[in-house]
């Protein structure tokens, strides 16, 4: 981050919500344009109906999620990049929860659900962390992607991918992430990044 960038968000951690909402704004078009296509293509896979969730509710509750949890953003990521990061962690989090409640809404009330709820909650954590990147790791330049245009991540090709596989490719073609990025949003390393990347590429060249 720049010094005056850096100064406003130790101010955004200390509790300037005029702060946050200041730093935010630029990013608000963007983050709408990529919560209506997410959910397009969740609506279209089945995870989620129309009514379960709009762009507007997506966006805010990421913002929501963003403001409680500001200070788990790692030092080295911008906020752009962190709020789309953000918006794709909250939307897999309501999708494993509609998920859940279909499933229960199947099961005998007298049923245990311990085991499951023990689960989600160990799991958690592990879900919201961001992938710190050694210092050394030097992966600063966007991963070509020659063959695999913006409109290409909306075709119903994408389909054919995995939901790991779909998330690396729109945030390198889409929203133009370098490896590092894209690494620390998914709490992955850069080599899986790049291998998931380089999958999804092959797949749409040959589709």
């Amino acid at each position: 981050m720049a010094p005056a960038r850096d100064e406003a968000w130790r101010k955004v951690l200390a509790g300037d919500k005029d702060g946050f909402r200041h730093l935010i704004e630029p990013y608000l078009p963007e983050l709408m344009a990529a919560a209506a296509r997410e959910l397009r293509y969740r609506r279209t896979v089945g995870d989620l109906r129309p009514q379960d969730l709009s762009a507007d509710e997506l966006v805010g509750e990421t913002l929501a999620r963003g403001w409680r949890d500001r200070a788990r953003k790692p030092q080295n990521l911008e906020v752009r990049p962190w709020l789309l990061g953000l918006l794709f962690k909250v939307l897999e989090s309501i999708v494993r929860s509609e998920r859940r409640a279909r499933r229960l809404a199947g099961v005998s009330l007298e049923a245990p659900v311990e085991d499951e709820t023990a689960a989600v909650e160990a799991t958690d954590e592990e879900f919201w962390e961001w992938h710190q990147p050694d210092d050394i790791t030097r992966w600063e330049d966007i991963i070509p992607a020659e063959d695999v245009q913006a409109d290409d991540v909306s075709d119903d090709r994408t389909y054919q991918l995995t939901n790991e596989e779909r998330q690396a490719l729109v945030l390198s073609v889409e929203h133009r992430l370098s490896v590092v990025e894209i690494s620390s949003v998914m709490n992955l390393s850069p080599d899986r990044a790049v291998r998931l990347i380089d999958a999804a590429q092959r797949q749409l060249g040959n589709a």
